[in-house]
């Protein structure tokens, strides 16, 4: 993909046209293709021109964290400006509304394209891509060999096919508007109503009964979870159903990474039991993947609202944190500056093998609980069942065990925070 974007940039220098001046690198990952876009064409700039800009872009705030750090420290050695490139956690060609920013459609689009981001969506981003790109723009795309005929039939569809490089077990098209393609796009971005403004993520409506209590789910492609709560959430219910919840109905609640929301719109439902608090405070949803997120967030408000469920302040607000730890500021924001009554974690760990000697994940867990939770709340989190149990050895003073429950090869732990 380089290659031909390097080969493109080359043929326009040598017919005289301008450098793509708004770049967007859609899925970034670590940042490397958005980074060799700036990289090469930030010297054919003009001395202080503030209009080239390189935006990357993907679901996964990891990956955002990990594009910033790698942008930042190419700028300094490359001598880019580091005012050149932005990172954001979101969707696949978002960006700010057309009618907000007058520099919303793009010179170039530079996409290494998901290939299990889900046909529709796929669909979606040929027929979107074209209508944000400016007169004489282009995207150029990177697709699994196995996808190629897909593409090629789509592009012939909402597009004009510029030029095909076929490898072994790649193909990058690049394809600009059809000749008579007049209509423009909006941008995919988050936000509450997601699922309502672009139904092309969904993959099915999931009814299921966790612990005897039915809850509907939509489910959306991009999001991890599938289209079963799985073992990690049905070990988290039994155990939840053994505790004692804070009498303090209304302190906020937080779920980090919920998956498609099996979890949060099932504690939902179980806290509004007879003998459990008739309200529960603000429910915030924090996590990696924003897409997981939207659809936690839609399911949580759908279920609230069917079971009618009172919540005492925001009904759903979402935070993309990699982790607790690093998530904090925003989370203790989200909630308002209060504790948390209760915390249900899910955390995703990162292969110990690829961290450097000496990171403990398991204890930075443990740091950032004690500032988000309440004196008497409730701390329950699910690992699998040799990180679990490591997890319970590091336990610091100022919890109590509540209990354990082991299912599927997972095992939840609940823990009460006695001191403040």
């Amino acid at each position: 993909m380089l290659k031909v974007f390097s080969q493109a940039l080359d043929e326009d220098i040598a017919a005289g046209k301008p450098p793509p001046l708004k770049v967007l690198d859609s899925g970034c990952g670590a940042g490397v293709i958005g980074i060799c876009a700036a990289a090469a064409i930030a010297p054919l700039m003009p001395v202080n021109n503030n209009g080239f800009l390189v935006r990357c872009q993907d679901r996964d705030e990891l990956a955002r964290l990990i594009t910033a750090h790698n942008a930042s420290h190419n700028a300094a050695r490359n001598g880019i400006p580091p005012t050149l490139l932005e990172a954001h956690t979101e969707p696949l060609l978002a960006g700010l509304p057309l009618t907000e920013r007058l520099d919303a459609y793009w010179d170039m689009i530079l996409t290494n394209i998901p290939a299990k981001a889900g046909t529709p969506v796929l669909e979606d981003f040929v027929r979107r891509s074209t209508g944000l790109l400016n007169p004489g723009g282009r995207v150029i795309m990177v697709a699994v060999a196995a996808l190629a005929d897909f593409f090629r039939e789509r592009i012939a569809v909402e597009a004009e096919l510029l030029q095909e490089v076929r490898g072994s077990g790649h193909h990058v098209f690049v394809y600009g508007k059809a000749a008579d393609q007049q209509q423009t796009a909006i941008p995919v971005n988050a936000g509450p109503d997601f699922i309502a403004r672009y139904p092309f993520y969904v993959r099915a409506e999931v009814t299921c009964a966790i612990e005897d209590i039915p809850i509907h789910l939509t489910t959306i492609h991009g999001a991890s979870g599938f289209d079963n709560p799985g073992g990690a959430v049905l070990a988290a219910a039994k155990l939840a159903r053994r505790l004692q919840f804070p009498a303090d109905g209304g302190a906020p609640l937080l779920v980090h990474e919920p998956g498609q929301g099996f979890f949060p719109c099932w504690l939902l439902v179980f806290l509004r039991g007879a003998d459990k608090p008739p309200q529960t405070g603000p429910v915030v949803l924090s996590g990696r993947n924003i897409l997981g997120l939207e659809a936690a967030r839609h399911n949580v408000i759908q279920n609230v609202r069917q079971n009618v469920i009172q919540i005492n302040g925001t009904m759903a607000s979402v935070v993309p944190a990699v982790d607790l730890r690093l998530g904090g500021t925003a989370l203790r924001e989200a909630a308002g500056g209060r504790p948390y009554g209760c915390i249900a974690a899910f955390p995703e760990l990162l292969p110990q093998s690829s961290l450097p000697k000496g990171i403990d994940q398991l204890g930075a867990i443990w740091d950032a609980v004690p500032p988000l939770l309440a004196g008497g709340g409730i701390f329950l989190v699910t690992f699998s069942s040799s990180d679990a149990e490591r997890f319970d050895r590091k336990k610091p003073a100022g919890f109590t065990r509540l209990g354990s429950v082991k299912r599927n090869g997972f095992r939840a732990l609940a823990y009460r925070r006695t001191t403040e």
